[in-house]
């Protein structure tokens, strides 16, 4: 059976987000030019339906928040990271399809048709190195090796049928075209715009295995793929538009950036290759993608939730080999969703907070780690403010660890080295310690009559107000008042050091 080429394409998901109320459509003309600056005012996704002389239909922020990953999954937010590891685990596999079945070769623009100027590439940051498309998914075969490889690059206009695109950092791709290029041999690849964050988060792992059925895999489906019509590089048939076309041999020769990182700065402008087009295909009703990658607000970004979700799989994976097994685990998007993370603990035993601290300090991206009790809710900044002014010592619960590696992009790394440090805030009270040390809040009672008294109530031991109010299944509580104050004055009644009442 053939792979649904309509459930996981970039228009089906922007409905999933209308439906769920994440999705603003747009149908005012909007410039190019000011595209960037209305995507990072937005709280919601966008969907513009007129921008640009072309008129483009432009899809924007679809993966930048929780709610909108967890909907990709099928899931609630909570359970968004549990079905992503599940996933991981579960391989499913590539069917490829002919052309004639793939809606991405619905029209197939070659030779002397190939105009990037036709594509919506825009000014995303001030001081950008030129226009960009900021959601290229490439897909290679290494010709040396037959390894499949997917990442992700921002694509940089050049010309009518040329591109830059950002290979610096250490990656795969790297390695596979600087080898190329030894050999004198161009370096085929097919960029994808238009596709479901499932896909981004298969381009953004790193892991040793075959990523073309990683993708299958996060998508948890069998997925079809069709090969280039230049250059036979297989992609999602289910995709809106590719980009076809190799990297030249002529290697590292043309300056390409700035361009705004993740980090919420600029990258610098470096040398990068030269990308030649010679294909551009897309669906009859193509719908463009761009993502917010830096601005002022880090956590409305696409980038820093998508990382802060595969930073949470491996915070996971690696206290679970550390034969700890988390409540629950945070990495905050206005990190840009990698270096700060938080744990939730139950009942830590001594020490465990810091064992948590040393186990995640080993993670080249995390460098902020706070540890909690499983009262305190790791997603929820007012609540771990609170924990960390309420249950944290400086001079005995703060754990700084110099000379760690860092980051590549970390703005504080001094000789690619960074100090780490953890806060560990876990020190809930015990049921016996003084009511002045737990904390206080409003619980759910279920109140549920099991007592005919308040004396009758408390002839089995001390209890708090809200512990008779559930026993004689009152849903007021002022009857209680006037009971006890009844056994008071009779000289029947004390109170504990924690207030619970009790009879003499």
């Amino acid at each position: 059976m053939q792979p649904d080429t309509e459930k996981f394409r970039l228009r089906t998901f922007v409905e999933t987000l209308r439906r769920i109320g994440e999705l603003e459509q747009i149908d005012e003309p909007v410039a190019l030019a000011e595209l960037s600056l209305r995507i990072e005012a937005s709280t919601t996704a966008k969907l513009f339906t007129c921008v640009g002389p072309q008129k483009y239909h432009i899809a924007a922020g679809v993966a930048a928040g929780r709610k909108r990953l967890a909907a990709a999954f099928g899931v609630a937010e909570r359970e968004a990271v549990h079905e992503y590891m599940r996933r991981l685990g579960t391989p499913q596999p590539v069917v490829e399809v002919p052309s004639a079945d793939a809606p991405v070769h619905a029209v197939v623009v070659t030779g002397e048709d190939i105009d990037l100027n036709t594509l919506p590439f825009h000014l995303q940051h001030e001081f950008d190195g030129g226009v960009y498309i900021s959601t290229g998914i490439d897909f290679s075969v290494d010709p040396a090796t037959g390894r499949r490889n997917i990442g992700c690059r921002r694509l940089m206009l050049r010309g009518r049928d040329t591109m830059q695109a950002n290979l610096t950092s250490e990656s795969d791709l790297k390695r596979a075209y600087t080898a190329s290029v030894q050999r004198g041999e161009r370096y085929p690849v097919t960029f994808v715009i238009g596709s479901s964050p499932l896909d981004f988060l298969a381009a953004t792992q790193r892991q040793p295995v075959d990523e073309f059925d990683l993708l299958a895999a996060i998508r948890g489906e069998p997925t079809a793929m069709v090969r280039g019509i230049t250059n036979g590089i297989p992609v999602p048939a289910d995709a809106e538009l590719t980009i076809e076309g190799y990297f030249d041999e002529l290697g590292y020769r043309e300056i390409e950036g700035p361009y705004g990182e993740f980090y919420g700065f600029y990258g610098p402008p470096h040398t990068d290759p030269v990308f030649h087009v010679t294909a551009i295909t897309h669906r009859h009703d193509v719908l463009h993608h761009t993502l917010q990658h830096s601005g002022k607000l880090i956590a409305r970004a696409d980038g820093s939730n998508l990382a802060a979700l595969s930073t949470e799989v491996s915070v996971w994976r690696a206290l679970r080999a550390a034969r700890i097994e988390p409540v629950a685990v945070h990495a905050a998007p206005a990190s840009n969703g990698r270096p700060h993370v938080r744990v939730a603990l139950r009942e830590p035993r001594p020490g465990q907070a810091r064992a948590v601290i040393s186990a995640l300090f080993a993670l080249p991206v995390v460098k902020q780690v706070v540890v909690v009790d499983e009262d305190v809710d790791v997603c929820n900044d007012d609540e771990v403010l609170w924990a960390m002014n309420a249950r944290f010592r400086a001079d005995r619960d703060l754990i700084v660890t110099p000379g760690l590696p860092a980051n590549y992009a970390d703005p504080m790394a001094e000789d690619r080295t960074i100090a780490k440090v953890g806060f560990d805030c876990t020190k809930a009270a015990p049921a016996d310690r003084p009511i002045d040390e737990v904390r206080a809040f409003s619980v759910p009672l279920a109140p549920q009559r099991r007592s005919a008294s308040v004396r009758e109530a408390l002839a089995s031991g001390p209890r708090f107000f809200s512990e008779l109010l559930v026993a004689l299944g009152s849903s007021d509580g002022r009857e209680i008042a006037m009971e006890l104050q009844t056994l008071r004055e009779a000289g029947e009644l004390e109170r504990m050091p924690s207030g619970a009442w009790y009879l003499r």
